[in-house]
């Protein structure tokens, strides 16, 4: 019985707890207007004899279910907002202008995936060798407009997996951005398929969604408050905007879940297993932001943005 609790309890938890907020966050700004139990006329008077009549705990009750409907109107849902605020990006783009563009700074390019791998195809962290000579073992790969909603991590597994079973003549750039319009659907396979790895992948988009809506919530509550009393309480915004973040974060993890059960053969992708389109390699595009480089790493002309070796 509680198995089957939990789930909808994870459901509920994050337009509750938001609704509340919200509701509290509504009740400051118009408290003004809202006249007392002795002063009431017409319809707050008819909601005060109500709540009398019923009592505290169904006044409560009603309350709880006002805010769950205010939360479910209101609600974020976490993927939906996992591309924004890419602090990686942001700080890489102001050190690239701050600083120029030195080839040490491409390794940490976050909108590059690179890896090198052996012959048992095992992934490694590339060197600054291996930036500046590249081999046959390194591979670069420009991050799928999607990619943002996973890790850098799985990304670079996704992509070894997805030259294992297609070959390393696949566009892998065109393949992942196809994997991207298929990742929303896999949590419904995955649920079929495993429950105890779907178990997890609900966790940790439950938690996703009660972070995030939590923080844009609560960081509303403090704007308020910070008009009708102190300014000082605006100090709290950034808390909550943390907060957000950090469910952002979470929200990467589950998608994670959903790529490593595709790399683990967990599940099957559709989208892998049909026909993709092959790698074009006649010519190749010098990146801009490397001019002393002989080699492209940022990609094909056709859109494949892999490199692999010369």
């Amino acid at each position: 019985m509680l198995a089957n609790l939990l789930p909808g309890i994870r459901e509920i938890r994050a337009p509750l707890a938001a609704g509340y907020i919200w509701l509290i966050t509504l009740w400051i700004i118009s408290a003004e207007y809202i006249p007392k139990k002795g002063q009431a006329e017409g319809a707050w008077k008819s909601i005060y004899q109500l709540s009398a009549a019923t009592g505290t705990a169904a006044t409560l009750a009603a309350a709880s279910f006002a805010a769950y409907l205010v939360g479910c109107l209101l609600e974020i849902r976490a993927r939906s907002i996992v591309h924004w605020f890419t602090i990686s990006e942001w700080w890489w783009s102001l050190r690239h202008r701050l600083m120029g563009s030195p080839i040490s700074g491409q390794l940490d390019d976050p909108r590059m995936l690179r890896w090198t791998e052996n012959p048992n195809t095992a992934r490694g962290v590339p060197a600054m060798d291996s930036l500046l000579m590249p081999d046959d073992s390194y591979t670069a790969l420009r991050r799928p407009d999607w990619g943002s909603r996973a890790s850098r991590s799985a990304l670079i597994d996704l992509a070894i997996h997805i030259v294992r079973i297609r070959g390393r003549s696949v566009n892998l750039l065109a393949a992942m951005g196809r994997f991207g319009d298929e990742l929303d659907q896999l949590s419904i396979r995955l649920q079929a398929r495993n429950s105890d790895l779907y178990g997890t992948y609900d966790r940790t988009v439950a938690e996703a969604d009660f972070r995030v809506n939590v923080g844009f919530s609560a960081s509303i509550l403090a704007t308020t408050l910070a008009a009708k009393s102190t300014p000082e309480v605006l100090l709290l915004v950034p808390v909550a905007w943390f907060l957000i973040m950090r469910g952002q974060q979470k929200a990467r993890e589950a998608n994670d879940v959903l790529i490593q059960a595709v790399v683990s053969g967990e599940l099957e992708s559709t989208v892998l297993t049909s026909e993709l389109p092959p790698l074009v390699t006649t010519q190749r595009a010098e990146d801009p932001s490397l001019e002393t480089r002989r080699t492209s790493i940022e990609g094909t002309p056709d859109g494949s943005g892999t490199t692999v070796g010369q």
